[in-house]
């Protein structure tokens, strides 16, 4: 059982670094190489344990959690990854229980979700760049949607806790997990001693303030429009290759939010409602209650059924309040897209066009806010 920190010559230019381990210097670069389906393993393991800073006593294991299905010539990581799994969930749970020993068995569950998460342990992968010393089937692996990826989390500014504006391949995840299974196995199953390696690739961790500060969106949302007896609902629809989730609160449009996945579009969603429904300007509380609702909004709304080619807007109305002598509408509108149906009711008015109207001036701002205007 050793760890070693293997020293690296700053001396050497960017793209070529000498690793000092077993007495014995070897070269390997820090670009990602031109072809990874045949990078030599001996250099992954190298390149590997220096970002690790352990050295294996059996490098096959090592080997084996870098190598992906596609690949036939060697045993792959998966059974390393399900084995990593729960490595990493126990040590991040023991690490959490002991930190915090008033935090209820809830608050311990999110703080474990948010460190060992697909998104969370696939940034790992990009940030110390695991990811480029994976042995593969180059057009399995190496996908527009890994590439992708690597581009989102570049241009991340802040650390993600709830979810990112694309999903994480689960590839990059996996090789974390079975990177970390290999070490557990090769020092004894000695889980001190994978923390104290993983602790360092996970920072930052996601502590205790930060999930109060930043709590999961969509319980926040709920519990904050649970307060004031409110109900929440979210509905879905696809605006291309990308799931579209949009809020409302007592049937009332509030904020949608875009993702390739259901899951990431709901967190972001629940997002922008909070924002607004915590807005502290008056004027846009204002307009989140009242809406902005103009004259041509049927109109526009009309308009643009014409130019997607979706049938005719369709209005119904939905009650009829107060007395004769101070009748009050609801109205509701609905529009049939290619693959699903949107339906929302305006505010109360007093004439019936004017409900209509209001149905269609919120009609057009989910349109709007779901990218479909």
């Amino acid at each position: 059982m050793k760890r070693k920190c293997l020293a690296i010559d700053s001396r050497q230019t960017r793209s070529e670094k000498i690793v000092h381990t077993y007495g014995v210097d070897m070269c390997f670069q820090t670009c990602k190489p031109a072809d990874q389906s045949t990078i030599n393993i001996e250099y992954s393991v190298a390149a590997v344990e220096s970002i690790l800073m352990y050295t294996f006593n059996d490098k096959r294991l090592l080997e084996e959690a870098l190598t992906h299905s596609s690949y036939n010539d060697a045993p792959s990581y998966q059974r390393l990854e399900f084995l990593g799994d729960s490595v990493l969930e126990l040590a991040i749970s023991s690490f959490f229980f002991k930190t915090y020993p008033d935090v209820d068995a809830g608050q311990l569950s999110l703080l474990r979700a948010a460190n060992i998460s697909t998104e969370k342990l696939a940034r790992v992968a990009v940030h110390h760049g695991l990811y480029k010393y994976i042995r593969h089937n180059k057009a399995t692996v190496l996908s527009d949607k890994v590439r992708e990826f690597l581009n989102a989390v570049e241009e991340e500014e802040d650390m993600v806790v709830h979810g990112g504006q694309m999903k994480a391949p689960k590839v990059l995840a996996d090789i974390v997990e079975s990177v970390a299974a290999a070490v557990y196995v090769d020092c004894g199953f000695n889980l001190q001693m994978v923390w104290m390696i993983f602790r360092c690739l996970l920072e930052p961790l996601v502590m205790l303030n930060v999930v109060l500060a930043q709590p999961q969106p969509i319980t926040a949302l709920h519990e904050a429009c649970q307060k004031d007896g409110k109900q929440v609902y979210v509905r879905y629809s696809r605006n291309g290759d990308r799931n579209v989730a949009s809020v409302f609160v007592d049937d009332r449009f509030i904020a949608s939010g875009s993702s390739e996945t259901k899951e990431n579009a709901k967190l972001h969603a629940a997002e922008a409602a909070l924002s607004k429904l915590t807005d502290t300007n008056p004027q846009a509380n204002l307009d989140l209650i009242e809406l902005v609702e103009t004259e041509s909004a049927k109109q526009k709304v009309r308009e643009l059924c014409n130019k997607k080619r979706w049938p005719k807007p369709t209005y119904r109305l939905e009650q009829e309040l107060g007395p004769a002598h101070d009748k009050r509408y609801i109205s509701s509108i609905q529009v049939e897209l290619s693959d699903t149906i949107f339906c929302v009711k305006g505010n109360e008015r007093s004439k019936v066009k004017d409900a209509e109207n209001s149905a269609a001036s919120m009609m057009f701002r989910v349109l709007r806010e779901a990218g479909y205007a």
